[in-house]
């Protein structure tokens, strides 16, 4: 072991090293209460000393050392409590800087006890030679207790007193001086190993709460960050949103919900790397345009928020809103594919900050709802008949999960002709909803709500049976076309389902026909795919319904055999006046018939529609101008009579 390993020891095992941060601030909060006791036992035992010797040296040597020390001391004091405020003991330089002054004022201290008293030594009467240097050992011992939390001061105080104390009572040649100057020697190496060992004691506590205080901010770190992409979570957005109301109620106030649109589909082809790497892009796109303007948090899942805190105007979070989704549209690179997602927003504005801060959570959340029904922007701001809607929709859902409500749920048939021959063939099932409270509630609302909250199967199961029930008593030839529910048909057991309740009500499979919806087969392709195609092997008809409406129908020709085309109203209503209608119209339908599936067209609303329709290649044939639907007893006498398109061109 060389010197310097040595000396490190040594100064270690002394509480001489530089201490941390935590144990300074530590020594300071200590002294801070033990100085002034030092001081005032110094002042009153080098009064009680002078008094005691004054009449055998002297007021002049006697008083000397009180005299000078006590204004000094009392200037100390008062310097030491002003000069690091107790609440900015943060300020480590000052603190530091008070430490080394107590340091050199015990330094300075003790030279001058022990020189005052040396000086009573040899001055006074034979009797005061062993009283003075007694008094004064027994004032620094007291002392160096009051500094053991400073051990530096405390080892300052005890050598110069034993050096210039023990060294004159041994140079005295007296032998019961000599003896006491032994005793002061050993008791002052005791008390330094008292305290080295207090000091070592007093380290060991500071250090495990300065752990446990590290430990607990680093948990409380990680229990408000999210840990995939270390943004602010939920917990640390719903704090900061409280604080706002506690630091700038009177402010304005924004929050924003960001919801990832395709985010499911992408995770579930790529993989959850790819998805993760999609939502750390996410946030930091996010991130990056709300800077310190706003705090931006993930919330769970594809799901985050934005608050800003002082927002200038509507127009002002707008355009951070928009800056955000041009952020976000920017391709990610994955495997090679540049993906792109894009993202819907739920805007909540308010002056101030309302009581209830959750209050503009509920709010964006009721405004994203709207952007993601929206097909005309990818962000909405709350409004208040926005809250109607949503508490609309909730009841729905409710009066849904109750089985005597869902049965008010009736089944009306729209006629359905062979546009060739005229000829009525079937109907197609439209399911109607009067609610005693809620009035009229489209199928849009139910079917929606019920696919929400789970219920879609349920519903269809509910659905199909009241039309099988008023299918079985038509005539063999007449059909019956049914709709399948949408997001939840690849989760469903349609597939053993439908062909039991077919043999229950003994009715053909081939004179039914089932509609999905290009919705229906994004919720999950290979798993609707395998159900629609059992319900192929037993004859049923799938048809894909509003052809024309959505963006990738072409591609799900290629996937699966369609047996039949649904032709969306939208193709339809302007081709009696508008040419580009009519052309596009036609090269659909060179499309439907290259897969050889028969076509249906919907809305015929007018007689110019139909006679210019009567001309194309199209199979079958719906609309007002045919045929409103009708009540199920409606149907026994329709299907029974022998109605026919030709009535509407002026035939027959």
């Amino acid at each position: 072991m060389d010197f310097k390993q040595l000396l490190h020891r040594l100064t270690g095992a002394l509480g001489l090293h530089r201490s941390s941060d935590a144990l300074a601030r530590e020594q300071y909060l200590a002294l801070r209460n033990q100085v002034p006791v030092l001081y005032a036992i110094i002042a009153l035992n080098s009064l009680f000393m002078a008094f005691a010797v004054w009449h055998a040296v002297g007021a002049v040597k006697a008083f000397a050392f009180p005299a000078l020390t006590i204004p000094i001391m009392i200037i100390r004091v008062w310097m030491w409590r002003k000069s690091v405020p107790s609440a900015g003991i943060s300020d480590i330089v000052n603190v530091r800087k008070s430490l080394r002054a107590t340091a050199i004022a015990a330094l300075v201290l003790s030279v001058s006890l022990s020189s005052w008293a040396l000086t009573i030594m040899a001055s006074a009467p034979v009797q005061y030679t062993l009283y003075a240097p007694l008094f004064t050992i027994l004032c620094m011992i007291t002392c160096g207790y009051c500094l053991v939390s400073l051990p530096v001061a405390t080892y300052i105080v005890m050598l110069t007193g034993t050096i210039y104390i023990g060294g004159a009572m041994f140079l005295t040649g007296d032998i019961m001086a000599i003896g006491m100057a032994a005793n002061i020697v050993t008791v002052s190496i005791l008390i330094i190993y008292m305290v080295s060992k207090q000091s070592a004691q007093f380290r060991d506590i500071v250090n495990s709460r300065s752990e446990i205080v590290e430990q607990r901010a680093h948990a409380n770190h990680l229990a408000h960050r999210d840990q995939l992409t270390d943004m602010p979570n939920r917990r640390a957005f719903l704090d900061a949103l409280y604080q706002q109301q506690n630091d700038h109620a009177e402010k304005p106030v924004a929050v924003i919900m960001i919801d990832m649109n395709g985010f499911k589909p992408i995770n579930d082809t790529y993989g959850h790397a790819a998805g993760d790497k999609l939502l750390v892009n996410a946030g930091k796109c996010l991130t990056d345009v709300v800077g310190k303007t706003g705090i931006v948090a993930r919330l769970g899942g594809d799901e985050f928020a934005v608050l800003f805190g002082d927002p200038k105007n509507a127009e002002w979070i707008e355009f951070r809103v928009k800056q955000m989704l041009y952020e976000m549209n920017k391709p990610t690179l994955i495997d090679d594919h540049e993906i792109r997602l894009g993202a819907a927003f739920g805007i909540a504005h308010h002056p101030s900050m309302p009581k209830d801060p959750m209050e503009l959570i509920q709010h964006a959340d009721i405004a994203l709802y709207d952007a993601k029904n929206s097909k005309l922007s990818a962000f909405s701001f709350f409004e208040g008949s926005m809250e109607n809607r949503v508490r609309r929709r909730t009841q729905i859902e409710q009066a849904l999960g109750d089985s005597l409500q869902m049965a008010n749920i009736e089944m009306h048939f729209q006629p359905i002709f062979e546009l060739k021959c005229g000829g009525h063939i079937g109907y197609e099932a439209l399911a109607r909803w009067h609610h005693p409270e809620l009035g009229i509630v489209t199928p849009a609302e139910f079917v929606g709500a019920a696919e929400r909250s789970g219920l879609a199967t349920k519903l269809t199961i509910h659905l199909f049976n009241q039309a099988l029930k008023t299918a079985r008593k038509w005539p063999e030839h007449m059909r019956l076309s049914f709709n399948l529910s949408g997001s939840g048909l690849g989760t469903s057991n349609l597939d053993i389902i439908i062909p039991e309740l077919l043999a229950e009500k003994n009715f053909n499979p081939s004179r039914l026909s089932v509609e999905v919806t290009e919705t229906a087969l994004l919720s999950n392709t290979d798993a609707v795919k395998t159900i629609l195609g059992t319900l192929q092997n037993i004859g049923v008809r799938v048809v894909l319904d509003d052809f024309g409406a959505g963006y990738a129908s072409i591609g799900y020709l290629q996937e699966m055999q369609f047996d039949g085309i649904k032709l969306d109203g939208s193709l339809i209503r302007k081709i009696s006046h508008d040419e580009s209608s009519r052309n596009l119209l036609i090269g659909v339908l060179h499309l439907c018939k290259a897969i050889n599936a028969e076509v249906t067209a919907e809305m015929v609303e007018n007689v110019d529609q139909l006679a210019l329709l009567k001309s194309l290649p199209i199979d079958f044939i719906q609309g007002y101008l045919l045929g409103t639907p009708v009540h199920a007893d409606e149907t026994h006498k329709l299907a029974k009579s022998s109605i026919s398109i030709d009535r509407h061109l002026g035939i027959g």
